[in-house]
């Protein structure tokens, strides 16, 4: 078959590897998780639900007091909102301020010279045959051209 046919691969691609017969260790404890998981909660529903001579019958003689039925699962909850409020906490805590530099600018900020002689950097990009350098756009720049300066509106009187 020709290279400049339309279904041939070009470069040829490489035949796949054959699946291997036995499984992978991720596989096998990743059943094992979910099946344990189940197994469980299921025990859990039996032992929350059953009556107790039933679970007697069975010979399933010790079990909790079935009050840990309902505070296991209300703690849980409570864990996991706790959770995500620490977690949304520290985040809030750690964002930097307003005022601090770090908000607009990090380290892989490509930030250009102020001035270049006595003309400052972006003058220079006003040509229509000059193509601007790739580099981050200072705040105050910014700031001018999205919020240009307006009068203030006069008060009748």
């Amino acid at each position: 078959m020709s290279p400049l046919a339309p279904i041939s691969p070009w470069p040829p691609e490489e035949p796949a590897a054959p699946y291997p017969d036995l499984p992978v260790a991720k596989e096998v404890y990743g059943l094992l998780a979910v099946l344990l998981t189940y197994l469980a909660f299921g025990a859990y529903l039996v032992w929350a639900f059953a009556p107790s001579h039933w679970l007697d019958a069975v010979g399933w003689t010790w079990y909790p007091s079935r009050e840990w039925a309902i505070i296991m699962p209300c703690w849980l909850m409570v864990v996991v909102l706790l959770s995500y409020w620490s977690y949304t906490a520290l985040t809030a805590f750690l964002i930097p301020g307003f005022h601090s530099p770090s908000s607009v600018t990090d380290k892989h900020s490509n930030m250009p010279p102020e001035v270049l002689g006595a003309v400052p950097y972006y003058w220079k990009f006003a040509n229509a045959d000059t193509v601007p350098e790739a580099v981050d756009l200072p705040i105050d720049l910014v700031n001018r051209v999205l919020y240009p300066p307006r009068p203030r509106p006069r008060l009748r009187s």
